[in-house]
Protein backbone atom coordinates (compact mmCIF):
# COMPACT_ATOMS: atom_id res chain seq x y z
CA UNK A 1 0.00 0.00 0.00
CA UNK A 2 1.23 3.30 -0.51
CA UNK A 3 0.29 6.69 -0.04
CA UNK A 4 0.34 9.80 -2.42
CA UNK A 5 0.56 13.35 -0.69
CA UNK A 6 -2.39 15.94 -2.05
CA UNK A 7 -1.41 19.73 -1.90
CA UNK A 8 -4.73 21.14 -0.05
CA UNK A 9 -5.28 24.85 -0.34
CA UNK A 10 -7.52 27.50 0.33
CA UNK A 11 -8.67 30.59 -2.34
CA UNK A 12 -10.75 32.90 -1.55
CA UNK A 13 -12.71 30.79 1.14
CA UNK A 14 -12.86 27.19 -0.98
CA UNK A 15 -10.84 24.32 -0.19
CA UNK A 16 -9.04 22.96 -3.29
CA UNK A 17 -7.26 19.70 -4.18
CA UNK A 18 -4.26 20.22 -6.77
CA UNK A 19 -4.04 18.07 -9.48
CA UNK A 20 -1.69 19.60 -11.72
CA UNK A 21 0.22 22.74 -12.95
CA UNK A 22 1.37 24.26 -15.74
CA UNK A 23 3.23 27.58 -16.96
CA UNK A 24 0.81 29.76 -19.03
CA UNK A 25 3.73 29.79 -21.74
CA UNK A 26 3.68 25.82 -22.38
CA UNK A 27 -0.02 25.22 -22.61
CA UNK A 28 -1.71 27.29 -25.28
CA UNK A 29 -5.21 28.76 -23.85
CA UNK A 30 -7.35 26.80 -26.56
CA UNK A 31 -6.46 23.45 -24.78
CA UNK A 32 -7.15 24.35 -21.60
CA UNK A 33 -10.32 23.27 -20.86
CA UNK A 34 -9.80 20.26 -23.02
CA UNK A 35 -7.24 19.44 -20.88
CA UNK A 36 -9.34 19.97 -17.58
CA UNK A 37 -12.22 17.29 -18.92
CA UNK A 38 -8.89 14.61 -20.04
CA UNK A 39 -7.93 15.14 -15.99
CA UNK A 40 -11.26 15.38 -14.37
CA UNK A 41 -10.55 18.24 -12.82
CA UNK A 42 -13.71 21.02 -11.55
CA UNK A 43 -11.74 24.08 -12.35
CA UNK A 44 -8.63 25.89 -13.75
CA UNK A 45 -7.33 28.70 -11.71
CA UNK A 46 -4.53 31.23 -12.90
CA UNK A 47 -2.12 33.34 -11.10
CA UNK A 48 1.22 34.46 -11.21
CA UNK A 49 1.70 32.62 -14.81
CA UNK A 50 0.60 29.47 -13.89
CA UNK A 51 -2.41 27.42 -14.25
CA UNK A 52 -3.80 25.13 -11.61
CA UNK A 53 -5.99 22.55 -12.45
CA UNK A 54 -8.05 21.64 -9.16
CA UNK A 55 -10.86 19.24 -7.52
CA UNK A 56 -12.74 21.93 -5.24
CA UNK A 57 -13.34 20.39 -1.97
CA UNK A 58 -17.46 21.09 -0.81
CA UNK A 59 -17.92 19.13 2.60
CA UNK A 60 -15.45 17.67 4.96
CA UNK A 61 -17.18 14.84 7.09
CA UNK A 62 -15.75 12.07 9.50
CA UNK A 63 -17.46 8.95 8.23
CA UNK A 64 -16.12 6.52 10.89
CA UNK A 65 -14.03 7.04 13.53
CA UNK A 66 -12.12 3.95 14.94
CA UNK A 67 -10.11 3.89 18.40
CA UNK A 68 -7.45 1.53 18.28
CA UNK A 69 -6.53 0.55 22.04
CA UNK A 70 -3.02 -1.71 21.89
CA UNK A 71 -1.77 -4.13 24.99
CA UNK A 72 1.77 -3.60 25.78
CA UNK A 73 4.42 -4.90 25.10
CA UNK A 74 3.91 -5.69 21.12
CA UNK A 75 5.35 -8.61 20.09
CA UNK A 76 6.22 -9.54 16.32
Amino acid sequence: MFNIAKQVFNFNGTLYILKRTFKETSMPEDIVQSYKRYIGADAVLKKDGMYYFVNRIDEAQIVEETHLQLELPLEF
